[in-house]
This record gives structure tokens, sequence and C-alpha cells, in this order.
């Protein structure tokens, strides 16, 4: 893959950005600087299976994605409205939920929640325990990406190409449009969201206070995920190949070719470990790629 990053600055004053309470209008990013080329590196080959690339579970059918919280387990969606558990360190899977539509994206909150979001634009808040439902917000286009913050907001972002706010007993806020088909959504914990347009190949930063947003990086091939390592970078994969994106200088870098996974999701954590499901590989397997992030 051949990345080819841009700096972007921020919105064009002709640009129409969303702030809070306003719904409707189209974020366009406008180059302000001349490409960062990022040096020649060799990326490095992670072969899979290794010791440093394990399959921590297969046999799970066609997952749509997956997170995985701090106890060693893995919460998977499915496109049929199942939310799945799989304790990792033994595979064993109990169904939490059925019935939660066209599923796309989870997050967790830490405190026994998930929340997904399904094709149909819903918004779903679910007790992990009990697998007991609540609609939070209908109506958004398709989901893709859901992210829930460390202060209980969750962003959603999907093929309306637009971001969400939702704040419980809150109207929903559109933070922003114009953001393409994003399948996933990363916080870097500052006030800024990260989101990958599968149609144009942007990898995009997006205010979430003000709306603007900033085209950091444009691509031939399609980014399927993203995420905010512990380091402050942006890591996206397609398909077996892995960059580094610096959202400060809009250099990038791939540092790794999965060689034997062709995943859809990719995760880097914060511990610098990495998960991945391939839907081709075992009828659907989780893989833990270790010490991706130095």
């Amino acid at each position: 893959m051949r990345l080819t990053a841009v700096a972007m600055g921020t919105l064009a004053a002709g640009a129409l950005v969303l702030t809070g309470g306003v719904s409707g209008n189209t974020a366009n990013a406008t180059s302000a600087a001349a490409p960062a080329v990022a040096p020649a590196v060799a990326p490095a080959v992670v072969n899979c299976p290794s010791v440093s690339c394990r399959s921590l579970v297969s046999g799970l059918g066609e997952p749509v994605t997956s997170v995985v919280d701090a106890s060693g387990n893995a919460y998977i969606t499915y496109s049929n409205g199942d939310l799945r558990k799989v304790a990792l360190a033994t595979g064993a899977t109990t169904t939490v939920a059925r019935g939660l539509g066209n599923l796309r994206g989870v997050d967790l909150d830490g405190n026994g929640s998930a929340y997904v979001g399904d094709f149909d634009g819903n918004l779903r808040k679910v007790n992990l325990a009990t697998g007991s439902q609540e609609l939070l917000a209908g109506g958004l286009g398709p989901l893709h990406g859901i992210v829930h913050s460390a202060v209980g907001v969750t962003y959603a972002t999907g093929g309306a190409g637009k971001l969400y706010e939702v704040r419980a007993g809150q109207p929903v806020r559109v933070v922003a449009s114009g953001l393409g088909l994003s399948q996933g959504i990363a916080l870097d914990g500052k006030g800024l969201a990260y989101t990958a347009d599968m149609m144009t190949g942007r990898i995009l930063q997006t205010d979430l206070t003000t709306g603007a947003v900033k085209s950091l990086a444009k691509e031939q091939y399609e980014p399927t995920s993203i995420s905010v390592g512990s380091d402050g970078q942006v890591y996206f994969a397609v398909g077996s190949e892995v960059t580094r994106l610096n959202p400060v200088t809009g250099q990038a870098v791939e540092i790794a070719t999965l060689r034997g996974l062709n995943s859809v999701f990719f995760k880097v954590d914060k511990s610098g470990d990495a998960y991945a499901t391939d839907v081709v590989s075992g009828g659907g397997s989780l893989w833990k790629i270790t010490g991706l992030v130095g």
C-alpha cells in the first residue's frame, strides 16, 4: 500500500461547520500545506499465526466487529442482531442479547453496559448482565462506528457521513457532516475524533466542540478501521496492512504487514497490542497481535 499524507488546514471560511444544536451542514476540508512525505521504511512482516500473532478464538462465524474488556472478554456484534460474549481464555461463548437489529459497531462503558449501532440508524444501550436494552437514538442513518467516551458521551458515525453526539436525556447533536462512510471512530481523549472514509480514503480529524474538520491523509485503498494508540498516533488497517499516522505532521508510515490475515476489524489498545477479526481463517477468528506499537 502506498499512502500519500496531506497536511490540511482548518475549514475554509465558506465551508459549513456544524456546532451544537445545528444539523444538515457539510464539512469540506481544504488543503493548506504541501504533502508531508514519510521516509521510506520497510514495514515489519508479522506472520499469523506466530508468537506475536495468535488466534484467541475461532469458529465465530461472520463477526462484524468486537471490543475487548479489561477482564479478558470480547463482545462481538453480528448482522443477525446478536451481541455475543467470548471468554478469551477458554473460548466459551454466550449470547448477551438478541434482536438488536443489523448490528455494526460496539463499545463498552466499563460499568456493565455496551453501546451498539445498527444499519437502520438505531443506537442502543445493552445491559451486559441481563441483556435488557434501551433505545438511545433512532433515525440516524446507517451506523457503523460507535465509541463511548470517558465522560459518558457516545459518538457514532456511519453511511450518512455525519458524526453524532448522544448524551443521556438530551437531543442528538450532529457534530459534523460530510465525513463519508466510516466503519470506525476513535477518540484521543483531548477533544478530537478520528474517522476513516472508505469511499475516498480520507483520514479525518474532527474537533468535537466546534465541529471543525481536517483531512490528515488520503490513500488509494479503503481504510476499514481506525484507532488511537497510547502514543497519540493514529492507526488504521487496509486488509493486512497497518499504517501509523502522525496527526500533527500528517506523516504516514506503513508499519506492518500481517501476513496470513485479511482483517476487517482492527484496533490498537492502550497497551500497544492490537486485535483483529478475520472472517476467512477458521470461519471467523479473533486475533491478538502483541507489541505492534512500541
